[in-house]
Order: C-alpha cells, then structure tokens, then sequence
C-alpha cells in the first residue's frame, strides 16, 4: 500500500529511471493501444499488423515483478477496454520522424556560456489540400543567445530546394538547372507586432511588407514595426509569449509558423552548446508519385507536354528515359522536384 504522495512519486520514479522497466511499460501500453485500434477500425481487419511483447518465460526477473504488481491491481478502470477506441487516433504524418537521432547544427554563433535558457520551436506549415489547416513540420532547440537568423537557417522547407531556372535575354524561361538557389531568397519574421527582416538587401522583406502595410486603409492597418535585422537580434533580448503562434514569410509566398513550446535553463546533462541549434523532429515529406507507373516516385515535372494529356505532369526517371524525346519544336520543360537533401538528412 502506498501511504503518500511521495511513496507514489517514488514508486513512478522507480520505473522510469529504470530503462529496462520504461521500455516495458511503454511497449505494453503500445501494443494494447494498437490491439484496441485494430479490433475496432473494421477498415484494417484483413491487414491487421500485430504487437507482441517478450513472453513471460524471457522476461527479466524485474519486468516479471512489475507486469505481475501491474495485474493485482484491483481497480475497475485500470485496464484500457474496447470503449478506449473512440479516443484513440490513427498516427498522423507529422507524428512520424525522419530524424533518427538529434540532429546538431553547430551554427557557431551561440554563447559557450551555460547560464541561459533553452527554447522548444515547433514549426507549423499550412496544408497543401486546405490552407486553413496547419500540420507540424519541424522541431527545433535554441540557445537563448542564437539569433531568429539562426533559427531561419535551421528551419528545413522545400523552397530551399527550388531549383535555378535558365531564362534566356528576353526573360523567358527555357529550363532548370539541376544546382538549387544559393543562399537565402530573403525572409521576414513577425513576433508581437515586429518585423525583423534580413537586411541582405537595401530594401529587405521587412521594409517591403511595412510599405503593404502602410497602403492599407487606416481604420484597418495592423499595427507592427520594423526590427533589427534577425541576425543581430537574439531570442534573450526578445519578449516571447509560450503557445502564440508568430509569422515567417521567405522565398517570395512561403509562409512558416512557428510557436514557442517551452523555455526552461540549460541543464549540465544538456548537450554541448556549441552543438545547437539542435532539430528534433522533422516530419516525413509526402513524395508525389510517378503517374505513369504508378509506383516509383516522381523526380521530374513536365511541363507543355502533349503525350501525358496534362500540364504538369509528375514522372520517374525510368518512366521519362521510355517515352523518349518530345518533338523537335514542341516547348517542353522539365523540372526537377525537390530531392528533400537539404536539412532533411538525419
């Protein structure tokens, strides 16, 4: 019996500092979630996959000990029963993960000093099947003495993979290099009502948008103001709300948002400052598939021509080398699709 609060904090404790308790309680809990799911969504009845967990005889002597205190205990609500199904969701896209371990970008620009505080980022972009809606993209860790440049540069999004189009003297557009644009393609940042551009340029996004703004009927103008430029501005001197969702625009209409989960000291079991900013989640990119075969995905788009039926046209590589060449004369382009290499790798 436990007699207090402290003898329940004590006896939680006990298991999750235990690596081998935790990851028996964590992939029991697990697969009977999953056997609750299956046996109540009759969509995946002829493809059920099964969780199982160690049988008792190759249990460790501790495991046994905890899975048999587990089943005396007497309370009716316990266990979790098939009515558990209706509160229990299918894995989303972004509950997934490319990022198999931490990944450290070691901007250099962080203070070595521990005494200041680390920020949880979560990144948000909107959905491509309905703007409304936002789905997690990224999740990130800041040093408090990193820069909101710093956290741009950590952020992966396919803009940065858009490849560099070959335009002749006229301004037309004849083609794609395979090469992607070098460099950022400007971005402004939005948090309380200030705008903090990047200042690569005379009149950067930050100064750009403040002239929208400013064309807009009063009675009907937000109110916002120009910053200092992202990379001299750090997160500690900046005044942040947790849970407020704030606004990035770069690379002409890409829009990012990002929310401030939590902000907490840096800890001595922290890794090295000189390792941040640190990418904790990145969610698996949706890869468009090849229209033709219908099962490799695509690499290329084209564009104007007039076997596929339509424009543009998702195709793999094999797929494209079979059709052979558009006719001499036809304006066929080909675009590459983004190769997700850049801040996708874990």
């Amino acid at each position: 019996m436990l007699d207090s609060v402290d003898d329940l904090k004590s006896s939680l404790h006990n298991v999750i500092d235990n690596p081998r308790l935790m990851a028996h309680v964590s992939k029991t809990h697990e697969a009977t979630i999953h056997s609750i799911f299956e046996s109540a969504d009759p969509s995946n009845r002829r493809k059920r996959r099964r969780m199982t967990v160690a049988e008792p005889a190759e249990e460790h002597a501790e495991v046994t000990a905890l899975r048999l205190k587990h089943e005396q205990i007497e309370l009716k609500c316990w266990p979790l029963t098939i009515h558990a199904a209706s509160f229990i969701r299918p894995a989303k896209q972004s509950d997934h993960n490319t990022v198999i371990k931490t990944k450290k970008l070691a901007m250099g620009t962080a203070s070595i000093e521990t005494n200041q505080a680390l920020l949880f980022v979560t990144v948000y972009n909107k959905l491509s099947y309905g703007h409304r809606l936002l789905s997690r993209s990224s999740q990130h860790v800041m040093l408090s003495s990193q820069t909101l440049g710093d956290f741009f540069e950590a952020i992966p999004c396919v803009f940065n993979e858009v490849p560099q189009e070959r335009v002749d003297t006229s301004g037309k557009v004849t083609g794609y290099e395979d090469a992607m644009h070098e460099g950022s393609t400007g971005c402004v940042l939005c948090i309380e009502n200030v705008l903090y551009g990047d200042s690569q340029s005379e009149e950067d996004y930050a100064e750009k948008l403040t002239k929208v703004i400013n064309e807009i009927p009063e009675g009907k103008r937000p109110d916002v103001n120009k910053g200092t430029p992202m990379h001299e501005t750090t997160f500690s001197s900046l005044s942040l709300r947790l849970h407020k969702p704030y606004w990035l625009l770069h690379a002409g209409n890409c829009e990012h948002f990002f929310v401030i989960d939590a902000i907490r000291l840096y800890h001595p079991s922290d890794p090295s400052p000189a390792d941040y900013p640190l990418t904790t989640q990145i969610t698996p990119p949706l890869l468009d598939t090849c229209r033709v075969c219908n099962r490799a995905p695509a690499v290329y788009s084209i564009v104007g021509d007039i076997r596929f039926g339509e424009s543009p046209f998702v195709i793999c590589i094999p797929c494209w080398r079979w059709m052979g060449k558009p006719k001499e004369g036809e304006q066929v382009l080909v675009v590459p699709l983004p190769k997700y290499e850049l801040g996708w790798a874990g």
